[in-house]
């Protein structure tokens, strides 16, 4: 493991660098930079999510060697646990849920929208253990079938979203008796995850293997959950899925899964890890964020590049027009009114100018670019920003899939900005801030990536 102080070192300097650089742009369009500076907080995280009685709280005691969370067959624990060390002089305690997430020292604030239900629901334990000096752990309800918000009293899939955004690492558990077909691990793997995290930061477990009866039975149940997994992923290559059991250090391994001894131990270390690859998920996250808001301020610099052309040519029609009218339109009134006496271009042929022939076309010319811009104001841009909306994607080329995940993740934001704010968009120079965004990308995180 790189030396874990140069590790916090550097994501210190990355936070002073967003907050210094960034602010000014993300307040200029609007956008809360918590996202972004929320997974630089507090320490690495692990976050363990699975079926009921998949095995999540033994694994946890088991990684800790200490009975720290309750265990059973059914479901045992309906909370979400942050497990981690006392500072150095503070005692072991337990948090409530409404402390942790008022807390600003703390990464949990994304949970406040949730409410009281999930507070209720949500503490953190603070336990002397080696391992958790080094990330946090948190234990999480088991999911199940056929749950609604309404039973659960908060939003179950949105929290394990947050917390899997949060996390530097995932562990999915599955039970051969339920591998893969609880409706909330079909949810949680189809849209939860995907829109939370990298594919790279969840391990699949399937547990408790030494459960099955015989050899044929725990393939029936790995086949059962591999497929399970290619439906739910959406993916012909299945993931990586280990295969591991409970057992206390030192035990003697069930009969029938010895060989499985060292796919558990592999198990661990893989959690181990969660400290390296904090610093994998910072950068990506805060590139991620930039990025996003590049991608923000090339939909909106594409709204008004389209719109500017449009009013160019209404402008030169109108331009044309006022300019037919300056010179011609008191000599088409002569004809039709009588009046004025005195026309522009008479005046001109006569040789006898007089200043006041110039009123009436003045004016007439100054009208229609009133009323030009009054087209533009009132007719024009209202329907333009009403097409835009309707065809939203067609502001962006997807020259790749990631930009085409980038602007599922912005779209709401680029929509509201059109119709909340359309026309302080045209008079921003997105442009400008475009180059500025890239510039941070390239050079300043570029900078500071190569010095891990």
């Amino acid at each position: 493991m790189r030396d874990e102080k140069a590790a916090t070192a550097l994501i210190k300097k990355l936070d002073k660098l967003l907050r210094n650089k960034m602010t000014p742009i993300y307040k200029r369009y609007g956008v809360s930079m918590q996202n972004v500076l929320t997974p630089l907080m507090w320490k690495p995280l692990v976050l363990v999510i699975g079926n009921y009685s998949s095995g999540k709280s033994t694994f946890i005691n088991e990684l800790l060697d200490m009975p720290v969370q309750r265990t059973g067959q059914a479901p045992t624990d309906d909370s979400f646990t942050i497990l981690t060390s006392p500072a150095e002089g503070e005692s072991e305690e337990e948090i409530p849920g409404g402390t942790i997430v008022n807390d600003e020292r703390l990464p949990f604030e994304p949970l406040r929208p949730f409410g009281e239900k999930l507070f209720s629901h949500l503490r953190m334990k603070k336990v002397r253990s080696p391992l958790l000096e080094n990330f946090a752990i948190i234990d999480t309800p088991g999911m199940l079938d056929s749950v609604t918000e309404k039973d659960r009293g908060y939003d179950y899939l949105g929290v394990v979203g947050e917390l899997a955004r949060l996390a530097d690492l995932i562990i999915l558990m599955f039970d051969p008796h339920k591998a893969g077909t609880i409706k909330e691990t079909y949810q949680a793997i189809r849209s939860t995850l995907p829109g939370s995290t990298g594919e790279d930061r969840v391990l699949y477990v399937l547990n408790r293997i030494d459960e099955c009866d015989n050899v044929p039975d725990l393939v029936r149940a790995y086949g059962t959950l591999c497929w399970n997994l290619s439906q739910m992923t959406g993916r012909k290559d299945i993931p990586r899925v280990y295969l591991t059991f409970a057992a206390k250090e030192g035990d003697v391994p069930p009969q029938g899964v010895e060989s499985w001894v060292s796919e558990r131990e592999e198990l661990k270390r893989a959690v181990n890890t969660a400290p390296t690859m904090r610093i994998n998920h910072v950068f990506q996250e805060a590139e991620r964020g930039v990025r996003e808001l590049d991608l923000q301020a090339e939909a909106l610099a594409a709204f008004r590049t389209g719109f500017g052309l449009k009013v160019q040519k209404v402008l030169k029609v109108g331009l044309f027009v006022s300019l037919l009218v300056f010179w011609f339109g008191d000599l088409l009134l002569k004809m039709t009114a009588g009046v004025p006496k005195t026309t522009i271009l008479g005046s001109l042929i006569s040789g006898v100018f007089d200043d006041r022939v110039l009123i009436f076309p003045s004016l007439a010319a100054m009208l229609v670019l009133a009323l030009t811009g009054v087209t533009i104001s009132n007719y024009m841009f209202p329907r333009f920003r009403k097409n835009t909306l309707e065809d939203l994607d067609s502001l962006i080329p997807f020259e790749t899939a990631y930009k085409r995940d980038l602007w599922r993740r912005v779209r709401a934001r680029v929509s509201g900005s059109i119709e909340e704010e359309g026309y302080k968009q045209l008079w921003i120079s997105h442009s400008w801030y475009q180059r500025r965004l890239k510039k941070f990308l390239e050079k300043d995180i570029g900078h500071l990536k190569s010095k891990w």
